[in-house]
């Protein structure tokens, strides 16, 4: 049997978590895969060729992205010349959808038997929802981690190819809380249940003064969001005690105050303790709403990047668990209303409310709730492999 190769490409260092555990997956359900290309250190750590850490040079807002264009650019065409000489089997793309929407364009006109595949969907219900025909042309499947876009694509794009796996952090929550029972299950039953790990997660004995930063995984981001966390907390209470989780050394040593501990790759161990997080928009709120940790959600981008934004975004909402809910569960100050006073206030009425922490967190129970049992990257591994097989099957088959 010809040997499977693959070809990742992803930009986010939150997607650099969940293509590793993939990673792992891919590589336990099929050893002899071959799997290479653009991405982060836990990827390289899960066993993939790391030809490019792409997540250090990921930037947010429009204005960044014009000022890195060449660049990308350069990188683009890397990229497409790294399919070109090794001519993979599919090409994985995880999120990043700026950069990973045109290369699936450049991959399917230069490489048409390549197959083309999309894990974590962009968000396009949210902010570009004429993309959907695009994707329909030039993605072979779409992995999804959300239930309702499925239902969303079905929609808008019938023809795509759509498969709902779960959401992977609950099996990087598994794994960091280490509990029994909780092995990934085979069937398709289980992501219809609640799984008991999450229900633990949000049991946890919390500190009822502790308060978690979380100003977001990017040095530009860190660098809008850190002064505001910062004047935040000398607005707070002395007796409330912060922790800061940085990424990495690099944002680590821009989040600097007097009251602040700051420490790197810890940020879901704070989230099963902390009494309260106080994070930028992003992965991050999706990783507090498992680990059941309340949280209020700040945001600030370049001016222009927030005016366009606003003319394109087509949801009431930044943070994912309110995009879920429908509803505001968790408090937003979002660009000029990220105003340190406002989000000091709000965090003082929480952490002296504690009947409010567990009113929202319940309601982020029932929002991580149907997000699928463990096992995400599991299914997403076979989906991907059942693709390559089909395509292998057909190629040999017209020999």
């Amino acid at each position: 049997m010809t040997t499977q190769t693959i070809m990742f490409v992803v930009g986010e260092a939150s997607a650099d978590a969940h293509a590793a555990v993939l990673i792992r997956e891919l590589r336990r359900q099929s050893p002899d895969v071959q799997l290479f290309g653009a991405g982060g250190p836990k990827m390289r750590d899960a066993g993939m060729e790391l030809r490019l850490d792409l997540t250090e040079h990921a930037v947010v807002g429009l204005v960044e992205v014009l000022k890195s264009y060449r660049k990308f650019r350069r990188i683009f065409n890397d990229l497409l010349a790294e399919v070109a000489r090794r001519r993979p089997g599919a090409v994985v793309l995880v999120d990043f959808p700026g950069f990973n929407l045109r290369l699936a364009t450049a991959v399917k006109q230069r490489h048409p038997q390549t197959k083309v595949i999309y894990y974590i969907s962009p968000q396009l219900w949210a902010w570009h929802g004429s993309r959907a025909k695009q994707i329909e042309r030039d993605i072979d499947l779409m992995v999804t981690i959300f239930p309702f876009e499925k239902d969303w694509y079905a929609r808008h794009a019938p023809k795509l190819r759509v498969e709902f796996v779960g959401h992977p952090m609950i099996d990087q929550l598994r794994e960091a809380t280490d509990l029994s029972g909780c092995h990934p299950e085979r069937s398709e039953g289980s992501l219809s249940k609640t799984p008991e790990i999450l229900r633990s997660a949000h049991n946890d004995k919390r500190e009822d003064n502790l308060v978690l930063l979380l100003p977001g995984s990017r040095e530009r981001e860190v660098a809008k969001i850190w002064p505001i966390l910062a004047k935040v907390v000398d607005e707070m209470p002395g007796n409330v005690e912060f922790v800061a989780a940085a990424v990495n050394e690099q944002t680590a040593a821009m989040m600097r105050h007097p009251r602040v501990r700051v420490e790197v790759g810890m940020a879901q161990a704070w989230m099963r303790r902390a009494a309260l997080a106080i994070t930028a928009s992003g992965t991050a709120t999706m990783e507090c709403a498992f680990h059941g940790c309340p949280m209020i959600v700040v945001y600030k981008v370049a001016g222009l990047t927030y005016l366009v934004g606003r003319m394109v975004v087509t949801v009431n909402w930044l943070a994912m668990p309110n995009v879920i809910a429908g509803r505001e569960i968790v408090p937003e100050f979002i660009q000029y209303d990220a105003r340190p006073g406002r989000i000091a206030g709000a965090a003082r009425q929480l952490l002296e409310n504690s009947a409010k922490r567990e009113a929202m967190q319940r309601d982020l129970a029932a929002v991580v709730g149907p997000l699928g049992g463990p096992g995400a990257s599991d299914r997403a591994a076979r989906v991907i492999l059942d693709l390559l097989t089909a395509k292998s099957a057909k190629d040999t088959k017209s020999l």
